[in-house]
């Protein structure tokens, strides 16, 4: 392993704008970057109040660049509580482990701190991410997992496997392809150019899917309006139940409290929804 380690210090003034008039906001920062070489199979991620980038590339090293941040209106103070941000990017055996916390009693803490992780890995390495309040973006790698809290997920272009879990977390996903497994808590989903055999369960949220592959695709929601969009209505079977909510099809038809069974003779996929309490929308594009 190498590492490559440098600490930038940086402030910046920003501005807040409140009814009473102009107040300045300090941003004091360190920039610390880290490559590791041989000797990792997996990449594992655990984030707090953390903004989290992990993008396959065709570099064969890891490189990790973490930046802790502190917010103050007191220029000194956003520096000095820049110590209760722990962070580190270490290897447990072939696992290379990256993870941020914050230590310190909360009476002493007058800054709003959090942390800026990006990762840049070989995109056939499996990714696991888990962040406490954020966002996290996934791109360009064959498998990736993530759990997500109180914050936002972005997933883009995954050839193999994709594994999700969010609560209060809403969700964009494009471009996955092989298997696809969603567990979603109060987080709406969207997805684009979905070709992977699909799994979803969600409740109370909305799920906007564009599916493009033979999947099949399998939602079972609550309190979850559903909606597919397919290039062709006739390209896809359907079993679709919405028990006090309507089914609408694209040729204008909707049926209410009863299930729907659509068979079409040259049907490529299977799509299967199921939810409660809301509505179940096929349309095309």
């Amino acid at each position: 392993m190498k590492i490559f380690y440098f600490i930038a210090l940086c402030l910046v003034l920003q501005g807040a704008g409140s009814l009473a008039g102009q107040e300045t906001l300090h941003k004091a920062s360190r920039a610390d970057e880290r490559s590791f070489g041989k000797g990792i199979s997996r990449i594992t991620v655990y984030g707090e109040k953390a903004s989290v980038t992990v993008k396959g590339w065709s570099g064969s090293e890891v490189k990790v660049l973490l930046r802790p941040v502190s917010r103050n209106r007191d220029r000194e103070q956003a520096i000095a509580d820049l110590k209760y941000i722990h962070y580190s990017a270490e290897k447990e055996n072939d696992n290379l482990v990256v993870r941020n916390s914050f230590k310190g009693k909360l009476e002493q803490i007058t800054s709003n701190l959090s942390m800026e992780i990006e990762i840049y890995m070989p995109a056939s390495l499996p990714a696991e991410i888990t962040n406490l309040y954020g966002p996290v973006e996934i791109s360009n790698l064959a498998c990736a997992t993530a759990v997500v809290s109180f914050g936002s997920l972005k997933i883009t272009n995954i050839s193999t496997e994709c594994r999700v879990t969010t609560r209060y977390s809403d969700m964009e996903l494009n471009s996955i392809r092989g298997v696809l497994l969603v567990n979603g808590e109060k987080s709406d989903i969207l997805a684009t150019d979905l070709t992977a055999a699909t799994t979803i369960n969600c409740s109370y949220g909305e799920a906007d899917l564009g599916v493009s592959g033979t999947g099949p695709f399998t939602v079972k929601g609550y309190r979850t309006a559903v909606e597919i969009i397919v290039k062709d209505f006739d390209d896809y079977s359907y079993s679709l139940k919405a028990p006090h909510g309507t089914i609408k099809l694209p040729d204008g038809r909707q049926i209410r409290n009863e299930p729907a069974e659509i068979r079409h003779a040259n049907a490529a996929g299977f799509v299967d929804v199921t939810t409660s309490y809301c509505d179940i929308t096929v349309s095309t594009k």
